[in-house]
């Protein structure tokens, strides 16, 4: 089994497995900076990490996305990780594949053997999802956010319809803090998703650690 096939192997075995509670968007990963502070969330225990930079040409991000993967696997063996849109870039590096209104389809993704979510924001959008067999949909923005200023929250009660709607894992995305956690998983989210609240701390390592302790101890 190659370096490859064995990453893969270990993106599908997840499905037979827990999927991690806590994903970290790692977006603009293609700036050294930023892919080093992703480093730094790894080592400090964040279990899954999406690669996106919409902003980025092909080139630059297939270089970009081969080179911290690399290190992210060295530092943390387990981790998984996934790649936003670019179905090429996962299928080249035995990646999950996040879909989206940018792409791929998810029956698309799924044809090559790839972990596969996709980005919803309404329960309509999640059921189809799961519908086309998803593995996970995210669900934002479920509070206001930074990072999507123009766009209304939906708040915790359209997390919880979207949950009950779909028989498949939901990750609460958008204006997540370690203290809000609680009441996500509270309306039946599978876990969260992040940006900002790690990427963009003084202390990503510090803040990975409030992210798991608050999805260890929601109480």
């Amino acid at each position: 089994m190659n370096v490859q096939q064995k990453n893969r192997h270990s993106t599908l075995d997840i499905r037979c497995s827990a999927l991690p509670s806590l994903l970290l968007i790692a977006d603009g990963f293609t700036a050294p900076d930023v892919a080093d502070r992703v480093v730094t969330a790894a080592r400090a225990g964040v279990p899954w990490i999406q690669l996106r930079d919409h902003d980025a040409s092909r080139k630059d991000f297939a270089d970009a996305a081969r080179d911290l993967t690399k290190r992210l696997r060295a530092e943390k063996p387990d981790v998984l990780v996934s790649i936003n849109t670019r179905l090429e870039v996962a299928e080249t590096l035995g990646a999950g594949v996040h879909a989206g209104k940018r792409g791929p389809d998810v029956a698309e993704a799924k044809k090559s053997g790839a972990l596969t979510g996709f980005s919803a924001h309404d329960q309509d959008e999640a059921q189809r999802a799961a519908h086309d067999d998803a593995d996970y949909v995210s669900f934002s923005p479920v509070f206001p956010t930074t990072s999507k200023p123009d766009h209304p929250s939906a708040g915790l009660a359209a997390l919880r319809n979207v949950c009950a709607g779909v028989s498949i894992p939901v990750l609460a995305l958008g204006g997540l803090t370690p203290e809000r956690v609680a009441g996500c998983l509270d309306a039946g989210a599978h876990g969260v998703a992040v940006l900002s609240g790690i990427l963009h701390a003084d202390d990503p390592a510090g803040a990975t650690a409030k992210y798991l302790y608050k999805l260890d101890n929601p109480k």
